[in-house]
């Protein structure tokens, strides 16, 4: 069995999945390539899995390359963790923007940010679809990690008909916050699930058969949108935060993304210096979030050059567990971000949704939900749009479709006129041209 990572540079995610990979006895002897274009970083990567191998008597020769196809030929499983455009593309999705008064937090997933990574990652998706379809294992499967989930998914549905999976955290991370916010065990807590990937509802939680969603109510009503935080991050993740608290007395309900990130998402937060202050939305988040990681991954490459890498625990993150089902057919649920069709009965069939889906050897099998409580789906509808259109752009290469997918991005109209969103909208592809080589001409 050969598991491949492409974009194995990736300070978040690579070391993470396969210290998760081999916590699983049925999974210790798999072949591992690992795929890069930019060496520094797939060097960087050999030296701390190097390190790694030694410490569990992982002998078996990984292969190194720059080449998708070398990477790719006879694998079972490609975990795609990819930032096309690197720290300075996503940096520019940021800064631009400011230029016409257009405030952003992470820009991964929605927004103009959200946008352009889309329309750059959707290129590239598409061609790894074709070249796992060309020379990877029968029955390979794409278990995604980049954003925008719901475009990549979209995207890899029309290029190619390997099974390609969304995975997030944001699901499990957020089930774990409210269990730990209103005082209730996590093996305790049951709950529901279903939306868009950032903008999924938890639309069920008990314990024991109990509705704990007044409890929740109460507490956020007693307590406040504002809990205490510390800047140290482990704190920060701890917390609910006021966006999305706010939005639970809106709606009803709790969603998964965390609270900066989802004031993307909806038209509310951020249009106005006054409502990002009340709401204490930090702008430029995701800078944060990639010093953070750039000075952790330094940190480790400091003590691994001395001998010492740090004792790692298996993550929540889901790949590993979707392997060993696959692979032992021991059944193993997991939220999945995948296309629609009729899961979600008031979305869209065309969008990509995040289910309940359970794995075992026959792969990845979405669970139906049935009809999102109105509202919700109402919101998620805003954000399909935006994210519909821009798969449109790329594969009509058509620019005008840009230019729509802005025109129906909830925060983008808020803020910019039409003329604003067209000249931004020409000007960030002019900065990603190298991209976008035979689109949006």
């Amino acid at each position: 069995m050969k598991i491949t990572f492409v974009g194995a540079g990736s300070y978040g995610f690579t070391l993470k999945l396969i210290v998760d990979i081999f916590n699983f006895e049925a999974l210790k002897d798999a072949e591992l390539a690992l795929m890069d274009v930019d060496q520094e970083r797939l060097d960087d990567m050999k030296l701390i899995l190097d390190e790694y191998f030694k410490r569990i008597n992982y002998n078996k020769k990984v292969v190194y390359t720059k080449s998708l196809e070398e990477a790719v030929d006879g694998t079972n499983f490609v975990f795609n963790l990819v930032r096309i455009g690197f720290l300075k593309g996503s940096e520019q999705d940021m800064d631009i923007p400011k230029k016409y008064g257009l405030f952003q937090t992470v820009g991964d997933t929605s927004g103009v940010g959200g946008i352009f990574r889309g329309l750059r990652t959707m290129i590239h998706t598409m061609e790894l679809c074709k070249a796992v379809e060309k020379v990877g294992a029968p029955g390979a499967v794409i278990l995604n990690y980049t954003n925008p989930q719901m475009m990549l998914v979209m995207a890899a549905n029309a290029a190619a008909k390997v099974p390609y999976i969304g995975l997030c955290h944001s699901v499990q991370g957020t089930t774990r916050q409210i269990a730990n916010y209103i005082g209730v065990p996590y093996e305790e807590l049951n709950y529901d699930a279903a939306g868009i990937n950032h903008m999924n509802w938890i639309t069920r939680l008990e314990r024991n058969g109990e509705d704990l969603y007044p409890l929740f109510r109460s507490l956020v009503k007693e307590r406040g949108i504002f809990e205490p935080s510390q800047d140290d991050e482990d704190d920060i993740r701890a917390k609910l935060g006021p966006v999305r608290l706010d939005m639970l007395g809106r709606v009803g309900y709790m969603v998964s993304e965390s609270s900066h990130h989802f004031s993307e998402y909806v038209p509310f937060y951020l249009r106005t210096q006054e409502t990002r202050d009340q709401y204490k939305i930090p702008i430029d988040r995701y800078k944060w979030n990639i010093a953070r990681k750039q000075k952790h991954q330094e940190e480790l490459l400091e003590g691994v050059r001395k001998g010492q890498l740090p004792e790692m625990e298996k993550s929540v993150e889901y790949g590993s567990g979707i392997v060993n089902a696959m692979v032992t057919n021991v059944p193993y649920k997991i939220y999945g971000n995948v296309m629609n069709k009729g899961l979600v009965t008031n979305l869209p069939e065309s969008c990509a949704v995040e289910v309940a889906c359970l794995v075992d050897k026959n792969g990845v099998t979405p669970c139906h939900y049935g009809k999102l409580p109105t509202q919700l789906a109402s919101l998620c509808k805003m954000e399909i749009s935006v994210h519909q259109l821009a798969l449109e752009a790329v594969l009509k290469r058509d620019r005008r479709y840009v230019y729509w997918s802005m025109m129906a991005d909830p925060v983008t109209h808020s803020v910019l006129t039409l003329d604003q969103m067209e000249k931004l909208a020409d000007e960030l592809i002019e900065t990603h041209k190298e991209y976008f080589e035979g689109y949006f001409i």
